[in-house]
């Protein structure tokens, strides 16, 4: 019985690029590119249409940047975005994840682990190239971006964050919002992802440090 096949959308400015990247995809029997776009603004128009399961997205677009299409395309779909880029700025990168990406490669990156990286994100893991880990790492220990990567929650999912934050369990947040614990699963999920982090544990590390709760 065949695997329903994971759906791309490649959008890079550059044709080669992008045929290189079909060629490497296609390769591969669980997956199928369904388009390309060359702008960002052609990116967001054809998430919309062709409902990939992961756009794999430059930074640099023409018309319209990376970020600001991908907030657009995590806001108006159901596609993860995968960032293939050769910008390794701090400011950059910690930018991307608060618009939403799934994960960040660098475009030197070998072959399998952008096939690797197309996996996990359609499966709701995030991945990042260690030099992107650590770069970000970085930045957000010396204090950039972490407004930004809070501002990146909805005002619901703020509720929960600190509800979490504080000690509650979800079946105590989902009591106190009045909405089911199935409800704060699905919230728990999208702030783990938009700040990167793995367990409720390092949730309440995360506000300790940043001294949004106090111990």
């Amino acid at each position: 019985m065949q695997t329903e096949q994971i759906k791309l959308l490649i959008a890079d400015d550059h044709a080669i690029l992008r045929h290189g990247l079909r060629r490497i995809l296609e390769a591969e029997s669980d997956m199928a590119v369904i388009g390309e776009a060359s702008t960002g603004a052609e990116a967001v128009k054809k998430a919309k249409q062709l409902k990939p399961d992961v756009v794999i997205m430059d930074i640099s677009m023409p018309e319209q940047d990376g970020i600001e299409s991908m907030r657009q395309i995590v806001k108006s779909s159901t596609a993860r975005v995968l960032i293939l880029s050769v910008h390794l700025e701090q400011h950059v990168i910690s930018e991307a994840v608060s618009a939403g990406a799934s994960g960040y490669l660098a475009k030197d990156s070998l072959d399998h682990e952008l096939v690797s990286a197309v996996r996990t994100i359609v499966h709701g893991g995030t991945v990042f190239s260690s030099n992107v880990s650590r770069l970000l790492a970085e930045y957000s220990m010396s204090g950039g971006g972490i407004m930004r990567s809070l501002d990146s929650l909805t005002n619901r999912e703020r509720e929960v964050f600190f509800m979490l934050a504080e000690g509650k369990t979800p079946t105590e947040v989902a009591t106190g919002l009045f909405v089911s614990p199935k409800t704060v699963h699905t919230h728990r999920q999208h702030i783990m992802e938009k700040l990167r982090l793995q367990t409720t544990t390092e949730l309440i590390r995360f506000a300790l440090r940043q001294g949004l709760i106090r111990n």
